[in-house]
């Protein structure tokens, strides 16, 4: 029989309170459904582990509504699965979940620069210029702000998408699968990825090459750039997972 989890118990993972600030934009729903999402994949829960409503709302301090809603949440983002009438029990991530993810966005990302080399619009260009602008001046400061390099290329990213135009591309990009997977790699001290000199210089010339080709109009060279910064940041995350708990091993995913 699996075991349940509770996250009161003194193994359990250290939760923070939930923000109730003026102006916070989560849902306490949203709120408990990213802590436990991080807490998933550090591996906090084990696979196929029970976890147990009324002991997460009592942690949270909530009743147990928001912390269904949250336990859909994850249920979309596929870090749990809902059995009606045995309860919520937890999905393991694979390297496969994390390398279909990077492909997505990679996809959705060149589809996105398509559009802006096709269009040629001066203002959106404008405005990922401005966002690419930022990676030059981050890589000169010293001590080298990791943290803010890589919001910086999530910015940048993001701004791509927003800027090509298409609301649906730009609303599908927004609500990928995996939230708490994606959030986990990059909010923390040390990410992944750009860690190394060379790396860093890499993402920022690969950019600089991504906004001289939607400039230019060449949008199957654009294309083809976006999934190339996807496929190689995929490849550093994926040789550092290996410390997180909760990834299930690549090959044993596959099998």
């Amino acid at each position: 029989m699996t075991d349940t989890h509770s996250p009161s118990s003194p193994a359990a993972p250290a939760f923070h309170p939930l923000r109730r600030a003026r102006g916070h934009t989560l849902s306490p729903a949203e709120q408990i459904a990213r802590e436990l999402g991080r807490a998933i994949v550090r591996g906090d829960y084990a696979d196929g582990e029970r976890v147990v409503e009324q002991a997460v709302a009592d942690v949270f301090r909530v009743s147990r509504g928001p912390v269904r809603d949250a336990l859909r949440l994850l249920e979309q983002q596929s870090l749990v699965e809902i059995s009606p009438r045995r309860g919520t029990f937890v999905r393991a991530v694979s390297l496969r979940d994390v390398e279909d993810m990077f492909a997505i966005r990679g996809a959705l990302l060149g589809l996105a620069a398509r559009f802006l080399a096709e269009r040629g619009e001066d203002a959106p260009l404008a405005t990922v210029e401005a966002l690419r602008a930022e990676l030059p001046r981050l890589l000169a400061a010293r001590p080298f702000p990791h943290v803010d390099f890589v919001k910086a290329v999530g910015r940048l990213g993001t701004g791509v998408v927003q800027a090509s135009g298409s609301r649906q591309l730009a609303v599908t990009y927004r609500d990928l699968p995996h939230d708490a997977i994606w959030q986990l790699i990059w909010m923390q001290p040390e990410p992944p990825d750009y860690g190394r000199p060379e790396r860093r210089r890499q993402a920022a010339d690969d950019y600089t090459a991504l906004v001289a080709c939607m400039r230019g109009g060449r949008a199957g060279e654009a294309a083809e750039i976006a999934r190339r910064i996807a496929e190689t940041s995929c490849r550093e995350v994926i040789s550092h997972l290996g410390g997180y708990a909760g990834v299930a091993a690549l090959a044993s995913a596959r099998g």
